[in-house]
């Protein structure tokens, strides 16, 4: 089966990679004809030059007979009318459109779970890197973790250091000495991503994916990452009065949002923030002013989070505000995923990137609608998968010792209904509805969406 892309920027172009390395066909559509020549050279793939909202366009890249259609591209006006007319003219295809600006919709639109003009998925970007940034916040570790809500844990990376207590020792014996409810469920060694197993020895310069229990998170993390990287957060600053920077706000309680300061210096935009967030300070101010830091002592903050459409002011900002004394600093990635690298250089403690954010969202759509939630690391080539189990799920009554996953994934966390959240081990018993997280390398996707999608 095929997937047809509409737009061939950043976030087509991660997908198409995905997808290319599952054996899917993928044909591209974008109206730059240079963009279409760019990609054909650099990802196996077809791509055809024009408009995404003309059907014979549609038609020309099969978009009939495709699994899905995702579009992508910078207009939202184009993303949603293009997936308009596939839903309308084919019902079978599956439909996933990004939309930043969903509130123009209307609510009705966010009654009906965003299900509009038929299609199928609309995922908003801004929101998704909301998500992540109220995760970390929530985590109260203010480091590259993602959150799971629903389970009760968190995923983090760290890298074994020369010389360390983990070097060159197996991941048997570093349980037996850190203990705790953690798991590691992915490593990369030379560009190479595995699943270890009890055995692995692990080397310096190896990068670890590690699941910890939530409640366990702080001591784990600190363990793994020789810092440690909590605080009680009692001043952050929110830099840009952005659509982002609303959805990250109304995702947090009263007695956050009185914790928070937002800086913008546009005044019109001060007051839209003032009258819908009375809790919070606003400062009508441009962050690029000096005075501003010293007036303000932004250098005593414990957060600076820059959330701008300016990649290159987000990382400024969050790079001088470490220099200067901030605790902690979160920069905004939008248009250039490329700088991520860089931003981590700069002491910046968590790029956050739109593309990641919302590609993990839409191939959680592509991956079914058993999938609660999926997150990437390691550049998407470990994935973790959230289930809820359903009461017909093939595993119930059976205990994990009794399964063989022949290798190609791992069960890392598990929470009762209702219950605990904990690491299972070769008794647990499978349960319908509980939750359970399911760790593979990227190439082992499908093993796991056999074993544990609906059927």
């Amino acid at each position: 089966m095929s997937v047809v892309i509409l737009g061939a920027g950043r976030r087509g172009t991660r997908l198409a990679r995905h997808l290319i390395e599952e054996k899917k066909s993928v044909i591209m559509i974008d109206w730059d004809n240079e963009r279409c020549s760019q990609i054909m050279s650099k990802l196996d793939l077809m791509a055809i030059c024009g408009s995404a909202t003309d059907i014979s366009v549609l038609e020309e890249a099969g978009a009939k007979e495709a699994e899905a259609i995702i579009a992508v591209t910078d207009s939202d006006e184009v993303n949603l009318v293009a997936c308009g007319i596939a839903a309308s003219n084919y019902p079978q295809t599956k439909t996933i459109a990004a939309i930043r600006g969903i509130s123009y919709l209307g609510k009705e639109a966010e009654d009906r779970g965003g299900r509009i003009l038929g299609i199928d998925h609309i995922v908003n970007p801004e929101e998704e890197a909301a998500k992540r940034i109220a995760g970390i916040i929530k985590s109260g570790l203010f480091s590259d973790v993602i959150r799971f809500d629903e389970a009760d844990f968190i995923l983090f990376t760290s890298t074994v250091q020369k010389g360390s207590m983990f070097e060159g020792k197996s991941l048997i014996e570093i349980k037996k000495t850190l203990g705790g409810q953690y798991v590691i469920i992915g490593a990369r060694r030379d560009k190479t991503v595995f699943s270890p197993s009890g055995e692995t020895i692990l080397l310096a310069g190896d990068e670890l994916a590690i699941m910890a229990v939530d409640d366990e998170s702080e001591s784990i993390f600190s363990s793994f990452r020789g810092e440690n990287s909590s605080i009680r957060l009692k001043k952050a600053f929110i830099v840009g009065g952005t659509r982002i920077a609303k959805y990250l706000l109304r995702m947090m309680g009263k007695k956050l949002q009185e914790r928070m300061v937002l800086i913008d210096k546009d005044s019109e935009v001060c007051s839209s923030f003032a009258e819908e967030f009375p809790y919070i300070l606003v400062l009508n101010d441009s962050i690029t002013d000096e005075e501003v830091w010293e007036d303000e002592r932004l250098h005593n903050a414990d957060l600076m989070i820059s959330v701008t459409e300016n990649d290159e002011l987000n990382i400024i900002t969050a790079s001088y505000a470490k220099k200067v004394g901030t605790k902690k600093s979160i920069a905004l990635l939008k248009t250039n995923p490329n700088y991520m690298q860089f931003a981590t250089t700069l002491d910046i403690d968590v790029p956050i990137s739109t593309t990641s954010s919302t590609v993990d969202t839409i191939m959680k759509h592509l991956r079914g609608e058993g999938v609660k939630t999926l997150h990437s690391t390691f550049d998407g080539e470990m994935e973790v998968y959230e289930y809820v189990l359903s009461p017909t799920f093939r595993l119930n009554g059976k205990k994990l010792m009794e399964t063989n996953f022949r290798g190609k994934c791992i069960l890392a966390g598990v929470k009762r209904s209702g219950g605990e959240s904990f690491v299972p081990d070769g008794n647990y018993t499978f349960r319908p509805n509980d939750t359970v997280l399911v760790s593979c390398v990227h190439e082992n996707y499908d093993f796991v969406m056999e074993m544990f999608g609906e059927h």
